[in-house]
């Protein structure tokens, strides 16, 4: 000991042993800084040895918080390691300490490999691990996972397969699901870096005894623990090593056996996680023990969740046998799936409908699995379900069949790669010929809609694989327009459509060549059925090439779903030919049109939609091109367009909507949002109907356009009294959504012209909405959202 202040240092640890605190630990290492490890414990020797649990407690607590906080030397770190690793026999009291102050030597200090192997002998050795509570437990499995994180390679090199041993002679007998977390993660380690070669049974005997977890968390559980969490940690085990191959497949293969279920669908589970991890290195014994399993359980199963479960193994596996990386010469894919597809039809063979579902689900599953997987089937199973098709003489086999096909076909297209391998591999003439004669026959119409379906998944997998101009035509594509179109003027069907909707896109000249003409004159004399095609097919450069003959229709017919074609063809912009539209000689007779539309009362809300549709995309396309002093004459100053003339309330209703709806679209041009013509309407029934109308549109179109009159209008008498009465019918008023409306589209013009005397109203309803019965959360959220622009140019405090 050095002769500076040693009695200092003697009665500063005896003051620190009779009354522990922090504070003299600080005190402790100012004045004893000059001191060596050696010294602390000469000073410490008598109380760390004492009789009395608590004060060697004391004392090497003290010792491992001073030498923690002190510069040390190799030599000496080594010989504190040693004698705290001799401690480790110490009273069952003082082991936690010794535990945790080493696993901070662990993680602080860089410690010398014979050191570190010095730790993990001693805790070999010298604790009784399971004889401690389980917080001493779990202190103990701490230290082994910061050794194995902090010096991994020491222990491999220095002890290799004896630290493996070791461990599994610590942890055996472990039933905590605290501790299990930590102890799964260590044994994760040790399969995937340490030598196992000799111990791999007792190493699976260590994860296997815990399969399958069993475990409720009590409900005061401090740290919560799930069933989930220690499952998945525990399956990270069974994946780690494919040394445990041999051990694992088997295992499952007695739990998937089980009879319980649960033991059963987690076998499932972990069988697909060991097979994406290492199958590609099974055995074809292996392989052929989970087919077994999988195939009794698809076929003679009751249990729809098990099953479903025992097709994704399917796929794991086939997935597995068609990767370019499978070590087995043995498991030759094509060979297997061969075996497997001759025991279906071998199931087939005896005329049992109910084999056909569970076969076409294991194909299914095939498919799933790779592109490779998914060729497989197309080249070696598919053509079999057609040739079936064909030879049967069963109507519900042929369903089932037909049915099963397009199912095929949809797996194909649901990835890239499937419908790459299906193009160059399906036999599409085969197919083709199946689903059109279908549709050609009449007596086949409870299968038009299978087959329709099963064309539109080919057209998918042929958009799905791209412009390849090597690759082959799936379909004759103007046999399948003809026959479709044929289908669809004897009835109604949504699939045809869209059929013709996807081939107008893709291939619009057949569209033109074989269709257009003969479906315009049918639309000219009046034929419906031809109208819906062609509202389905009549996009794009068909639209726009076509518009001039719709204009005439249109003129003719006077009907709204060609004018809804003519406002798609406006908006699309495509060609020269839509100037054809912004003629006024066009405009006003669709205005006329839509108007008597309103006056007879035939469809309000459909001739406001189709107009403020129109208006927009005619005026988008113009812009300053439209004449507004000839629109405001046409539209405000004939009596036949001033909606307050009109005794009908529905009149009123939807030709003041359209007056709103000329206001309210912000897309418009600016020079449409005309002064002269805002003044013109009359404010007061604009006011009225926005308060008192039931009609949701008409409620919102006139509270936006009061919003913008009060935003437009210019200053002086006629914007006083718009304020004056909008802000009279509010306060009159009871709580209604309508109120709400025009309560915040008039505060919302108000804010956008800087001017915040809308403000004290808007607070004014927002509190009555919130404090009122009948409040709903709508009301309130319009109200809301004023208040925060409101904040922003008002000086009204809330």
């Amino acid at each position: 000991m050095t002769k500076e202040s040693p009695i200092y240092l003697k009665d500063a640890c005896d003051d620190y042993l009779r009354e522990p605190t922090g504070g003299k630990i600080s005190a402790i290492l100012h004045h004893g800084q000059k001191y060596s490890v050696l010294d602390f414990v000469e000073v410490l020797q008598s109380e760390i040895t004492s009789k009395e649990d608590n004060m060697r407690l004391n004392a090497v607590t003290l010792l491992i918080d001073v030498t923690l906080q002190m510069a040390m030397s190799d030599a000496e770190v080594k010989v504190l390691i040693e004698f705290l690793c001799g401690r480790l026999s110490d009273k069952y009291n003082v082991i936690p300490t010794i535990l945790t102050g080493l696993s901070r030597f662990v993680q602080e200090w860089k410690l010398q490999p014979v050191t570190v192997c010095t730790i993990a002998k001693e805790m070999f050795n010298s604790v009784d691990v399971q004889a401690l509570h389980q917080d001493t437990r779990l202190k103990a499995y701490c230290l082994i996972n910061d050794l194995l994180q902090k010096h991994l390679m020491c222990l491999k090199e220095g002890m290799g397969t004896k630290f493996v041993v070791n461990y599994i002679n610590l942890v055996d007998g472990e039933q905590d699901p605290r501790n299990l977390m930590l102890i799964f993660n260590m044994t994760v380690k040790l399969l995937q870096h340490f030598p196992i070669d000799g111990i791999e049974d007792t190493m699976f005997d260590v994860i296997s005894c815990y399969y399958p977890v069993d475990f409720t968390p009590p409900p005061d559980m401090e740290v919560p623990v799930t069933t989930e969490d220690l499952t998945s940690r525990l399956n990270n085990c069974f994946v780690a090593s494919d040394r445990l191959a041999p051990h694992v497949f088997p295992f499952l293969s007695e739990k998937f056996n089980s009879s319980l279920m649960q033991t059963r669908m987690q076998s499932c589970e972990t069988l697909k996680l060991c097979l994406s991890a290492y199958g590609t290195s099974c055995s074809v014994e292996q392989v052929t023990l989970i087919w077994n399993d999988m195939k009794q359980e698809i076929f003679g199963g009751v249990n729809r969740d098990l099953r479903q479960k025992c097709l994704e193994v399917v796929t794991a596996l086939f997935a597995v046998l068609t990767s370019p990386n499978v070590k087995q010469k043995g498991l030759d894919p094509s060979q297997f799936l061969e075996r497997v597809f001759d025991f279906c039809k071998e199931k087939l063979s005896y005329s049992e409908v109910k084999y056909l579902r569970p076969t076409a689900l294991i194909l299914i599953s095939v498919i799933r699995s790779s592109g490779p997987g998914s060729g497989l089937v197309v080249e070696m199973c598919l053509p079999w379900f057609c040739e079936q098709y064909h030879t049967t003489d069963s109507d519900s086999v042929r369903q089932i069949l037909l049915d099963e096909i397009v199912n095929f076909l949809t797996e194909m297209q649901a990835d890239r790669s499937r419908a790459n391998t299906a193009v160059k591999y399906l036999q599409w003439d085969k197919l083709q010929g199946i689903f059109l004669r279908i549709l050609e026959d009449n007596e086949l119409k409870e299968l038009h809609s299978t087959a329709l379906s099963g064309i539109s998944e080919i057209l998918n997998i042929y958009h799905l694989t791209g412009q390849n101009k090597d690759k082959p035509s799936l379909l004759d594509i103007r046999q399948v327009v003809t026959c479709v179109y044929n289908l669809l003027m004897s009835s109604e069907c949504a699939e045809g459509l869209q059929i013709l909707a996807v081939i107008s896109k893709e291939h619009p000249e057949v569209i033109d060549t074989i269709l257009m003409q003969e479906l315009l004159a049918k639309v000219e004399l009046g034929d419906n059925a031809a109208r819906k095609i062609l509202s389905r097919i009549l996009t794009g450069s068909l639209l726009t090439l076509h518009s001039p003959r719709l204009v005439k229709v249109f003129l003719e017919k006077r009907d709204c779903e060609i004018l809804s074609l003519l406002t798609t063809a406006i908006s699309l912009q495509e060609s020269p030919e839509i100037s054809t539209l912004c003629q006024d000689s066009i405009f006003y007779p669709i205005l006329d049109f839509l108007t008597q539309l309103a006056i007879k009362n035939e469809d309000i809300e459909k001739a406001v939609l189709l107009f403020q549709e129109f208006t927009i995309a005619l005026f988008k396309n113009r812009e300053r091109e439209m004449d507004m002093t000839l629109f405001r004459e046409r539209f405000t100053k004939n009596e036949q367009f001033k909606p307050f003339s009109c005794d009908s309330p529905a009149t009123q209703t939807m030709l003041t909507a359209i007056y709103s709806a000329v206001l309210i679209f912000g897309s418009l041009p600016a020079t449409f949002h005309d002064r002269e013509m805002t003044a013109s309407l009359d404010h007061t029934i604009m006011v009225k109907l926005a308060v008192s109308s039931p009609d949701s549109i008409t409620v919102k179109s006139m509270t936006s356009a009061i919003g913008l009159l009060l935003n437009r209008l210019e200053e002086g008498q006629q914007l006083d009294d718009l304020k004056k009465l909008v802000f009279s019918e509010i306060e009159r008023c009871t709580l209604s959504l309508n109120k709400v409306w025009l309560c915040v589209r008039a505060c919302q013009g108000l804010v956008l012209r800087w001017d915040g005397s809308g403000a004290p109203f808007a607070v004014k309803l927002f509190v009555e909405c919130l404090t009122h019965e009948d409040t709903h959360r709508e009301t309130a959220a319009l109200t809301h959202n004023i208040l925060e622009p409101i904040y922003e140019v008002s000086e009204v405090q809330v």
